[in-house]
């Protein structure tokens, strides 16, 4: 599972980027709740891929404070990221090479799982 979920992060990040602007921790904590936990990331996998898309153009990071809402947090200022029109073509591709591969995946372990196997063909 684990080099699944770190071949899966870059996309997984994107995705959260296409849905609005974040910042590490708060993407962490989507794709953990999003999960059922299944996918759970340290910040410090998070934050260097961000800092990556930045470099790379497939985002950009600004500076925000935190709003009063945010209990115990008040006036803290956080990085966000914003998906970039080069970050949203990176996604696409992202997207159809990853429904590609599990198509794959199925057609070679017998996608969808059968009944008390393993997902093998029996």
């Amino acid at each position: 599972m684990r080099e699944f979920k770190k071949g899966s992060l870059s996309l997984l990040v994107l995705q959260q980027l296409y849905e609005g602007p974040s910042y590490g921790w708060e993407i962490c904590e989507r794709l953990r709740e999003r999960s059922d936990g299944t996918l759970s990331f340290e910040d410090g996998a998070v934050y260097p891929l961000l800092h990556s898309f930045e470099r790379d153009g497939l985002a950009e990071g600004y500076w925000e404070s935190s709003d009063a809402a945010d209990a115990g947090r008040k006036g803290a200022r956080r990085r966000y990221y914003r998906l970039t029109p080069k970050g949203l073509q990176a996604l696409r591709t992202a997207l159809q090479e990853w429904r590609q591969f599990t198509a794959a995946m199925g057609r070679v372990v017998g996608y969808p799982a059968q009944a008390g196997g393993e997902g093998g063909r029996s």
